[in-house]
């Protein structure tokens, strides 16, 4: 193979690295919100969501890819067990989607659209499937499917027994533009207690619509505008809890040995023995001066009141509440203050969910007329006052570069990087604090200072120029005092990346960027310590933050394109700052054009050095709107 095609081979190798950053890693643990990359982002049920396989989806006979996380809920008492989430790799015109599929629609219930159709800018589907048993269900998938749920993706979902070993809820959601990207998100969870899966199912199509199905259809709405908003939009939401109660709630999960499944619990009475109890409390109810619902479910000798849902049907049910099936004991006056107080919090939870899914859709359809407004003429702005500097809220920034090192090779530009960023910074509404040329102890101290100005929801960049060295799996940004006669001491007396990255991440910043210009030489090679090696390791970026190498692990960063280049500021630093003061472009597009550049420019005078970018941004941020 030619120098060349090996050159080229190694640049698209780094660039597909750096890309594959922006999604979550195995190990990875979320609250609330998925970050996807470029801003882009999911809402998560309640737990705490841990990543069991991130993995690609190659679709037969199509040009995409569908980019798979598959999550586990460490919360048991949470009715929500795992998620399957996939995006598309790239823009295409999209087809249906599952409520345009024949497969399982026997087993489907609570269908809706949403108000979408195929033919509209966004399309929308959701579905609630009974599945009977997880390797069933995984083996209908391959056979069905060619594959389409492969190894690591099932391996993912059969660790996790609250789905292994009893029947769960499907529900199935897909968002997608057209001539734009898609989202498939697919929630495994557990019926309502007492009831197996198939029969909730089957309650649902036969009219008996309990407040657990009025809650879910509520739910499904939500979280559908919930993914427009977080996903096409970029702008994060959060969902409220679901509570109603499963056979697992407030308990922890036992062991496949020991634990019935919910089918085993739900036989354990007729439907008819279950339908005569609650008929017997609703009598109760009655006796005791309280008002019963229309549509309670009924004996099964009678026809339900309440008429079937719709299929398609895209709000919550306006409906009178029915009362929700009960597995209970002989009714007692306290079991009945119990089931009304259980009744009244579900029904807040509908109250909650129709004010949501209000705030929601409105936002959606006003993303959804600008986007197919045409452009207007712009207007010339007035011109602003001489010296006038736009004013951002909590925006702050810690800018050091360390050029003057004692006991290791000097620099030549990191000072006047930092000093030029800072002036940048500041021309957009940062509040800087810059040092030039810090030893350990003041280094140290400066980030002291910094993290104690930082207040939750603040912007924050952190921008270092200067030597930098990897040791093992562990970046150190090296103060200009640095000895290192020794690994040890090295680490002992460097400034670990790390460190900075969780101190921004306690303090749960709004968005974080940190940018790292430390990718020169290896700064003790030739000294006779064999301490490191050249440019920094790869690592991965916390939700709600970004960051950028100047170089990939094993490369230099250029300080000059050659003897005839006097620009003061190096490669990466000069190309960052024209980039980021152009108005109207996102961050995540301003790392993206700033590493394309420095591609080209590098390549031109025979280098190789691609910048590296680690993408857990939520939201769009803009150093210029």
């Amino acid at each position: 193979m030619s120098l060349f095609k090996l050159f080229v081979a190694s640049l698209l190798t780094c660039f597909l690295m750096a890309q594959a950053q922006a999604q979550p890693t195995v190990g990875s643990r979320f609250e609330k919100i998925l970050p996807l990359g470029s801003g882009a982002s999911v809402p998560l049920p309640e737990g705490q969501w841990l990543a069991t396989a991130v993995t690609q989806i190659d679709v037969p006979k199509q040009v995409y890819k569908w980019q798979v996380t598959v999550l586990k809920n460490l919360d048991t008492r949470s009715p929500f067990a795992a998620l399957v989430i996939r995006t598309s790799d790239i823009p295409r015109q999209w087809g249906g989607t599952s409520c345009d599929s024949p497969k399982d629609v026997d087993l489907s219930f609570l269908v809706s659209r949403h108000g979408s159709t195929s033919s509209q800018l966004i399309n929308k589907c959701s579905r609630f499937i009974g599945i009977d048993g997880l390797d069933p269900w995984i083996g209908r998938r391959k056979n069905e499917n060619n594959g389409y749920w492969p190894a690591d993706v099932t391996d993912g979902l059969g660790f996790i027994p609250s789905i292994k070993t009893r029947n769960f809820v499907l529900a199935e959601f897909a968002v997608q533009k057209f001539g734009g990207l898609a989202l498939r998100y697919d929630v495994f969870m557990l019926p309502p207690a007492g009831i197996s899966s198939g029969k909730f199912s089957s309650n649902y199509k036969e009219g008996r619509i309990s407040l657990e199905h009025q809650l879910l259809e509520g739910w499904a709405n939500v979280l559908i505008e919930a993914l427009q908003q977080s996903y096409f939009e970029k702008k994060p939401q959060t969902l409220m809890a679901l509570n109603y109660k499963t056979d697992l709630s407030g308990v922890a999960v036992a062991s496949a040995k020991t634990s019935p499944s919910v089918d085993e619990a739900a036989q354990k009475e007729s439907d008819g023995a279950r339908d005569a109890r609650t008929q017997a409390i609703l009598r109760e109810f009655e006796k005791a001066g309280h008002t019963v619902a229309a549509n309670a479910p009924a004996k099964p000798a009678q026809a339900s009141s309440a008429p079937p849902r719709p299929a398609n049907a895209s709000t919550p049910i306006s409906t009178p509440t029915p009362a929700p099936v009960i597995v209970a004991a002989a009714p007692t006056s306290s079991a009945l203050s119990a089931q009304e107080r259980e009744s009244k919090e579900l029904k807040a939870q509908l109250d909650q969910m129709r004010e949501m899914l209000t705030k929601l859709q409105a936002a959606n359809a006003a993303a959804t007329v600008a986007a197919n407004k045409p452009p207007e003429t712009p207007v010339a702005a007035a011109p602003k006052p001489a010296g006038a500097k736009p004013i951002f809220a909590n925006r702050k920034a810690l800018i050091i570069g360390n050029d003057l090192y004692t006991d290791v090779p000097k620099l030549q530009n990191a000072a006047a990087d930092a000093d030029a960023m800072a002036k940048a910074l500041e021309g957009v509404g940062f509040k800087v604090s810059k040092h030039l040329n810090l030893n350990e102890k003041a280094f140290k101290q400066a980030l002291r200072d910094f993290r104690l100005n930082i207040q939750g929801g603040d912007e924050v960049l952190f921008f270092f120029a200067g030597h930098g060295v990897q040791l093992g799996a562990a970046n150190y940004l090296l103060p200009t005092d640095i000895k290192g006669d020794h690994e040890e001491q090295v680490k002992d007396e460097g400034i670990q990346l790390q460190k900075v990255l969780d101190d921004l991440q306690e303090k749960k910043t709004k968005f974080a960027l940190a940018v790292i210009d430390a990718c020169r030489d290896n700064p003790f090679k030739g000294q006779g310590r064999a301490i490191g090696g050249r440019g920094l390791a790869p690592t991965s970026a916390a939700t709600g933050q970004m960051i950028m190498f100047s170089a990939g692990s094993g490369q230099q960063a250029l300080d000059k394109l050659g003897t005839n280049d006097k620009n003061k500021n190096g490669l990466f630093t000069r190309v960052f700052l024209k980039e980021m003061l152009k108005p109207g472009v996102s961050v995540d597009r301003v790392l993206r054009n700033v590493r394309n550049e420095v591609v080209t420019l590098a390549k031109g005078v025979g280098h190789e050095q691609t910048p590296a970018l680690y993408d857990q941004a939520v939201g769009e941020f803009f150093f210029v709107p």
